[in-house]
């Protein structure tokens, strides 16, 4: 008797596994696909199945740095676009580059008009270029301890806060800008709530994520008076404060409620 429960129990153990046939067989992974466009290589974060109306999440710098914000964006069916412009500063050439992309992603993708965009630090210079030059092809401007006046990063010089700087990448602003001198570029350059109006009227979402002790990017000379144009001229926003943040680390430590809001505000038709 012990022997046939023995030998039972052994054929039970080598049967397969067989699932019901019913079961949800699991999706398969997101995919990430490299596209070169004008000598430039665009990253696409690919969703599985896209979620209505294709809306997708355009980084200006550092792409994957908020890997957790994205990741939950393309399980929510977004697609994910980061072109590699390094070291250009949101000039003229780089948003060459950008006319190129939105070509390939909206008009020969599908992806929606709209997308939202993400500054992180000096990406911002990148999606303020962008949202000054397209008011009406942006749905949300996200700013993350973003640069927003060149004078304060990566100039370094006194303004309301006097924050750290970067001497080679001033000079190398100054360079891509075509300033031959500090007093042409601090008199040339555009300022931090210049020329966003029409994003205003085209009812960009506007949001800063920042910390308020940020000694690198200081946040009184750069988002905040961003802010303070949206709020003053009855635009939509919303701030996450980090008291006592400094410039690193980036996002919130739990992105889920960046990541409601931008699922909210990116596939809202304005």
């Amino acid at each position: 008797m012990k022997h046939t429960l023995v030998c039972l129990l052994y054929s039970l153990l080598a049967l397969p596994l067989c699932p019901a046939a019913d079961a949800p067989k699991p999706n398969p992974p997101s995919t990430v696909e490299t596209i070169t466009i004008e000598g430039k290589m665009l990253t696409l974060k690919v969703p599985t199945e896209a979620a209505p109306g294709k809306p997708w999440l355009w980084v200006g710098e550092f792409g994957g740095h908020l890997k957790s914000l994205e990741d939950g964006l393309v399980a929510k069916g977004w697609h994910v676009a980061y072109v590699g412009v390094s070291n250009q500063f949101g000039s003229p050439e780089s948003m060459a580059v950008w006319e190129k992309v939105y070509e390939e992603l909206h008009g020969k993708r599908g992806l929606a008009a709209r997308p939202a965009l993400l500054g992180i630090s000096r990406g911002g210079l990148y999606v303020n270029a962008w949202t000054r030059l397209h008011p009406d092809r942006v749905s949300v401007l996200y700013l993350d301890n973003g640069v927003c006046d060149v004078r304060s990063w990566p100039g370094g010089f006194q303004l309301t806060e006097k924050g750290k700087g970067s001497k080679g990448d001033w000079t190398r602003y100054k360079t891509e800008f075509k300033f031959t001198s500090d007093e042409e570029a601090m008199e040339k350059s555009i300022r931090a709530a210049d020329s966003f109006a029409p994003a205003i009227k085209n009812n960009v979402f506007l949001i800063s994520v920042h910390g308020t002790a940020d000694h690198t990017v200081p946040y009184v000379d750069n988002a905040k008076l961003v802010v303070d144009l949206w709020e003053k001229s009855g635009g939509r926003f919303k701030t996450f404060p980090k008291e006592g943040g400094d410039h690193h680390p980036h996002g919130l430590p739990d992105p889920a409620p960046l990541i409601e809001l931008l699922s909210k505000e990116g596939t809202t038709p304005p």
